[in-house]
């Protein structure tokens, strides 16, 4: 569909005036000027960054500047760099498999619209004037993930039904009833897609969570669909990338993002096509600027070219996170992205949560929603993980945050 189209090329171009000028080195070193005005701004209005001033803006040659979600969970309010009273939205986000404080994240009115700025033209590889949307998301503020879509197509005449997360799902089969375009989490969507199989939306876009393969293709074959993928987090702003028809990795949010790959250990930016650590810098927002942010993510960018014919880079799949990858005894390592591609290959299975302990053997406990065979699941894991014992129960899973291995001692 469309794989030709540059929506968020051309929008790029627009946004930093470099027009026909615009290539991947101009285009860093127009964000980089971005930075450095952001790097400025924040040293100036929030605490944070004014007492490590110096290390922001001079640091010593081989030294690196970042942040990291526990400067955000020790002080959230020390990165503010306007007034409590300006801030429209703020997202608490807590912190999986632990008692610790979670991140809290301040936007200003101003911030939130430049995500529905990028939302615009991201949402224009899938969906057309005239067309319906249907979102399984968070909806019930005007500055939520639904909210800002329905902003963001309103200036394309589309029209956007805000459903909220699948609960029910004869009310998901109703509110998606004639939708062109779904826009949900993955498992959610995978789970409406089997109760409600006669749907034909003619794209999905999946977003939220990590987006395994077997849950692509079950929506391509049921729906007959074209699947869209979309990697952003809250720390971003929501929005990151999103992919185009050509279905190669995500185009970039480069007039609001700096996106970095670095060694997780030396800090040090890799080549392009290595993988390393996901680093962001956020020079667009005013309220809360994270600047050299580290994600936790494993990624990198695309090696190839894009099919559409775009000349930025691309991000590729994001691989999971560092912390959420956890070393076994025996030497294997299990995370909750493989995990992902191993239970949702099963028809059964409609989502699941799962916690890991260690000692003094390693026994993972999933609790699963769905009707999948416990036996066939605990044989599938052992296919990968033989070291792992298995405990497998029924059970709702209450989505309030993205998946992860929780850690029991």
């Amino acid at each position: 569909m469309k794989k030709q189209e540059q929506y968020v090329d051309n929008w790029i171009r627009e946004q930093t005036g470099l027009g026909s000028a615009l290539t991947a080195e101009n285009l860093r070193a127009w964000q980089q000027e971005r930075v450095r005005e952001a790097e400025i701004y924040a040293a100036e209005h929030a605490a944070f960054y004014r007492d490590r001033k110096e290390a922001l803006l001079s640091p010593e040659p081989g030294q690196h500047f970042f942040i990291t979600a526990e400067d955000i969970r020790r002080r959230p309010e020390d990165f503010l760099c306007v007034s409590p009273k300006e801030i429209a939205r703020i997202i608490t986000i807590p912190t999986s498999g632990s008692t610790g404080r979670p991140k809290r994240i301040f936007f200003t009115e101003e911030d939130l619209m430049v995500t529905a700025d990028f939302f615009t033209p991201g949402m224009a590889y899938m969906t057309e004037p005239g067309q319906l949307v249907t979102v399984f998301m968070e909806g019930e503020q005007v500055y939520s993930i639904g909210g800002l879509l329905r902003i963001a197509l309103e200036r394309r005449e589309i029209s956007t039904r805000v459903h909220g997360f699948v609960h029910d799902l004869k009310e998901a089969e109703q509110a998606a009833q004639g939708a062109d375009c779904l826009v949900g989490v993955p498992g959610q969507m995978a789970l409406l897609a089997k109760a409600a199989p006669k749907l034909r939306p003619k794209t999905v876009l999946l977003s939220g969570d990590y987006v395994p393969q077997s849950v692509v293709r079950r929506l391509e074959s049921i729906w007959e669909c074209e699947v869209f993928q979309h990697w952003g987090m809250t720390e971003t702003g929501y929005g990151g990338g999103v992919e185009c028809g050509a279905h190669c990795g995500y185009h970039l949010r480069d007039a609001d993002l700096m996106i970095e790959i670095i060694h997780p250990e030396t800090g040090e930016s890799v080549p392009n096509g290595t993988w390393g650590e996901v680093v962001f810098s956020a020079f667009a927002r005013k309220g809360m600027p994270l600047l050299h942010y580290r994600t936790g993510d494993i990624g990198r960018f695309c090696p190839d070219a894009c099919g559409c014919g775009g000349v930025l880079p691309r991000l590729d799949k994001v691989m999971g996170r560092i912390e959420n990858t956890i070393f076994l005894h025996n030497g294997d390592a299990i995370s909750i992205h493989q995990l992902d591609e191993v239970l949702f290959a099963l028809d059964g299975v409609h989502d699941y949560a799962a916690k890991l302990k260690q000692n003094p053997e390693a026994t993972l406990s999933l609790t699963i929603e769905g009707d999948a065979d416990p036996d066939m699941i605990t044989e599938f894991i052992h296919k990968k993980w033989s070291g792992l014992e298995i405990r497998v129960n029924s059970g709702i899973v209450e989505r309030k945050r993205k998946r992860s291995i929780v850690r029991e001692k």
